[in-house]
């Protein structure tokens, strides 16, 4: 069976009575949701955490989401994520003009949450696979599967091992909130235990050691963890 690893999405609505819907559907489905509360928190978490696809629940013609449009296309670091907008407008003038700013789909409210996840899903096939791998030092991470390489050599990893390495690849060069990780959607409903978590990191701190390349994950006190190559000097474990 393939790894599930969760799908990490950015939201950002204009219409804080239309936001919660939109992201209670995504963390039924297994998401990973970073709710925005500004166009410059979308942006900002854009840049340090690239999601794996960026919602902009749109209410406004000239509004924050528009504007985090636009940011986000001119960014070296963000110009290739995925964005899809939601909007009221049943008006084609209005998509186009989405489009021709830089969001690769357009759904129109009010849709059905299944329709959502296609469209999402839709935009990562899409998507250029070699964009999804991210590079962290000499460790390669794909960041939907979760495979995962030093140099030419792929690591002999679990399902939930795969989850924790992309989540943590998501977040590099920042950290990997530890609420997230516990969050992951291979963990059984029934699995109550506190410690998986902890269990997993210390299995992948064993096989990053024994591939080598020098690629290690810090525990970040009361936060979460996070990779270092040997660049970076703050030790916080």
């Amino acid at each position: 069976m393939a790894a599930i690893t969760a799908i990490s999405a950015l939201v950002l609505a204009e219409d804080p009575a239309t936001s919660g819907a939109v992201v209670r559907h995504l963390f039924s489905a297994g998401f990973l949701v970073h709710e925005a509360r500004s166009e410059d928190d979308a942006v900002r978490h854009a840049s340090e955490a690239t999601p794996d696809v960026v919602i902009l629940d749109l209410l406004f013609e000239e509004g924050p989401g528009t504007a985090v449009c636009r940011r986000l296309r001119e960014l070296p670091s963000t110009e290739d994520i995925p964005i899809l907008a939601l909007t009221g407008s049943h008006d084609v003038a209005t998509k186009v003009r989405l489009l021709e700013l830089g969001c690769d789909d357009c759904l129109v409210r009010p849709s059905e949450p299944e329709e959502l996840f296609a469209r999402v899903h839709a935009l990562l096939r899409r998507r250029r696979g070699d964009r999804l791998v991210r590079r962290i030092g000499p460790l390669r991470v794909h960041l939907i599967g979760g495979d995962a390489w030093i140099g030419t050599r792929a690591l002999d990893l679990t399902a939930g091992e795969r989850a924790i390495l992309s989540t943590l690849a998501r977040a590099y060069p920042s950290v990997a909130q530890r609420a997230a990780l516990d969050r992951l959607p291979w963990r059984a409903a029934t699995d109550v235990s506190s410690n998986v978590t902890e269990v997993l990191v210390a299995r992948l701190r064993q096989k990053l050691a024994a591939a080598g390349g020098g690629v290690e994950i810090r525990t970040v006190r009361r936060t979460g963890y996070r990779f270092e190559t040997g660049e970076t000097t703050e030790a916080d474990a």
